[in-house]
C-alpha cells in the first residue's frame, strides 16, 4: 500500500487490538527441554549424579573460580579426565524473547525455522581441550592401525576429532547409529592421545532422561498443516523396547519446515484417521 495512506494501521495500534482480543505479550520461556526436569525420579538422578562426582573431585581437573582462573591438578586417586558429549543445534532463524500468546496458544509466534546446523561434540577437562582432537602427529599412527579413520562417511567429521556436524535442513538428525559410530570413532582416537595415558577417562554422555520421558499433551498441536507443534519430533518406545521417532516437521517437499499437524501425524502413526476428523476426534 502507500505508506502515505492515513488508513494504514501503525504497529501500535495492532499491538493494541491484539490486547483488546485477549492476547498477551510475554517471555518466550515455554520450551520443551524445561518440562519434566523436576520429576521425583529425575530429581533423584540428578543427586546421584551430582553425588557421584563430588565424592571423587579430587581425582580429577578442575579450574579454580579466581578472578584469573587457573587448571587444578588432581590430587587423589588414579587422575581422570571427563569428556563431556552433548549436540546443539544453530538456528538461521531467530528467535525472539517475548511472543504473543492467546488463550494459551501461540499462532504469532514464529519458531525461527530455517537452516540449521546441528553439532555433536566431546569437550574436555584437561588443559589440552576444551574439545577433543588429536595433533597431526598422533593421527598418522592412528591411521597406521585403523586405515578407515579417513576414509568418506555420511557424517561430517571435524579433522583429527570424533567432534561432528549435520546440516538439519538436508541432512538426518543425530541418530542411535550415528551416535555409536562417533563414540567408535573416539575411543580409536583416543589411545594415541600422549597427554591421556596413565589416565582414567570418564564420559558423560547427554542426559535423556527428561527427553525420553517427556510427556506430550495433544492440547498442544493443531491439526492441519503449519499449525502449533510444541515439539521437532515425538518419541516412544514400542513393544519391543525400541525408542522410535517422529519429525514433527516435514524433512522434504514443498512442505519441508512447515509443522504436520496432528492429522498427518496420526497417518504416519498408522491411527487410520477418517479424512472428515475434527480435531478433538484425532486427540
Amino acid at each position: 500500500k502507500n505508506p502515505d495512506d492515513s488508513l494504514i494501521r501503525s504497529v501500535q495500534s495492532c499491538r493494541l487490538d491484539l490486547r483488546r482480543w485477549g492476547a498477551r505479550f510475554e517471555a518466550n520461556s515455554k520450551r520443551p527441554y524445561f518440562e519434566g526436569h523436576e520429576r521425583e525420579d529425575v530429581v533423584e538422578h540428578r543427586i546421584k549424579f551430582l553425588q557421584h562426582y563430588l565424592s571423587r573431585k579430587d581425582s580429577y581437573y578442575l579450574i579454580s573460580e579466581d578472578a584469573k582462573p587457573k587448571w587444578q591438578i588432581p590430587t587423589s586417586g588414579t587422575p581422570t579426565i571427563l569428556i563431556f558429549h552433548d549436540e546443539s543445534t544453530f538456528r538461521s532463524g531467530e528467535v525472539s524473547a517475548k511472543r504473543w500468546v492467546y488463550n494459551d496458544q501461540s499462532p504469532f509466534y514464529s519458531k525461527g525455522r530455517g537452516r540449521s546446523n546441528m553439532l555433536s561434540d566431546f569437550l574436555v577437562m584437561h588443559p589440552s581441550g576444551p574439545f577433543f582432537q588429536l595433533s597431526e602427529a598422533e593421527y598418522e599412527k592412528a591411521l597406521e592401525k585403523y586405515p578407515d579413520l579417513d576414509e568418506e562417511e555420511n557424517i561430517n567429521y571435524i579433522e583429527r576429532s570424533a567432534s561432528a556436524s549435520a546440516n538439519v535442513s538436508s541432512d538426518v538428525y543425530f541418530d542411535n547409529s550415528t551416535i555409536l559410530a562417533q563414540f567408535e570413532r573416539l575411543f580409536k582416537l583416543i589411545k594415541f592421545k600422549e597427554c591421556f595415558k596413565n589416565h582414567r577417562i570418564e564420559i558423560i554422555v547427554d542426559n535423556a532422561r527428561t527427553h525420553s520421558a517427556r510427556p506430550y499433551s495433544l492440547l498442544d498441536f493443531g491439526k492441519g498443516i503449519l499449525t502449533r507443534c510444541p515439539v521437532e519430533q515425538i518419541e516412544w518406545v514400542d513393544d519391543n523396547g525400541v525408542t522410535q521417532s517422529l519429525p514433527c516437521y516435514f524433512q522434504h517437499g514443498h512442505n519441508r519446515g512447515k509443522s504436520k499437524g496432528l492429522y498427518q501425524i496420526a497417518i504416519e502413526l498408522k491411527c487410520n484417521p477418517l479424512p472428515t476428523a475434527k480435531l478433538n476426534e484425532l486427540r
